[in-house]
């Protein structure tokens, strides 16, 4: 069993004894998927690992590759324990914080067409950057140095995950205007919402696991390769601008994002020896 099997079985037995004790019905559906999964990951993980190719990326992978499909049941999950959304609080210290609501006034102070439209193309670059720094570290490092990498983007997920539960906070985008004008006629601007109007989880904006996840990727992805982190960095930098910029986020959505990734990659080395499993090189 690889460290990054046990990290995902934590993850979705800890999210599914809250569901089951704090979800009544519908918990307890949500409980038992989330058993099933434990039990899929148990007897796979008790086959080896395979050579090499797709299956052997994908044995590796597949706690990253599935936090879509667990990031959608989490609108369901954060409103178990907390009905609405926290956001008051939260906009509470962005004021304490910055002295201002800066998911706001941010495209106000640069309101240029191109930049926007550039912020926007950057907050959705977070589809690409992940799987790259993914792809990019099996290929040119191997399965060990990618299990290294999936370690830490799933850490900085789950960590995500578990404050969205308990902290259910919905986002500028729920409280505040939409950019209007010239800005928002913008093609990337369209695709950009178009997206999150479809496929967008409320009570998933603190912290920003956009920034989180992109972030500890390119880290990780950085430790093991330091060309992939060059490559990374500057669509990763107008990812974490475009969250606050186009209203996604509240600065301190971003700010949290950023120090989870940074300790998501600070302490993987040490819970991967801790948790004893790597696959073999290559």
């Amino acid at each position: 069993m690889l460290a990054a099997d046990k990290l995902f079985i934590g993850y979705m037995g800890l999210s599914g004894l809250f569901a089951l004790v704090m979800g009544g019905a519908d918990g307890a559906v949500l409980a038992v998927l989330h058993a099933v999964a434990i039990g899929g990951v148990l007897l796979w993980s008790r086959r080896p690992v395979p050579k090499g190719g797709f299956l052997r990326f994908l044995r590796v992978a597949y706690p990253v590759a599935l936090t879509p499909l667990l990031y959608s049941e989490l609108a369901s999950l954060n409103q178990f324990l907390v009905t609405g959304y926290l956001d008051e609080m939260v906009q509470g210290w962005e004021m304490a914080l910055f002295g201002t609501q800066l998911s706001i006034e941010a495209s106000n102070w640069f309101p240029a067409f191109g930049l926007s439209e550039w912020f926007h193309l950057g907050y959705v670059s977070y589809y690409l950057i992940v799987p790259a720094a993914m792809i990019g570290v099996y290929l040119t490092r191997g399965a060990a140095a990618l299990h290294r990498t999936i370690f830490t983007i799933a850490l900085a997920f789950f960590v995500c995950y578990v404050i969205f539960i308990v902290l259910p906070v919905a986002g500028p985008r729920y409280y505040f205007e939409q950019i209007s004008g010239t800005l928002s006629e913008g093609s990337i601007f369209g695709v950009v919402h178009l997206i999150l109007e479809s496929g967008s989880s409320k009570g998933t904006a603190f912290p920003s696991s956009h920034i989180a996840a992109t972030a500890s990727a390119v880290f990780a992805a950085g430790r093991e390769d330091r060309r992939l982190f060059w490559w990374l960095v500057v669509p990763m930098v107008g990812l974490s601008i475009g969250t606050v910029y186009g209203r996604f986020h509240y600065g301190v959505d971003a700010l949290a994002g950023a120090l989870i990734a940074i300790l998501a990659w600070a302490v993987t080395p040490w819970l991967v020896a801790k948790l004893k499993g790597e696959p073999a090189e290559g």
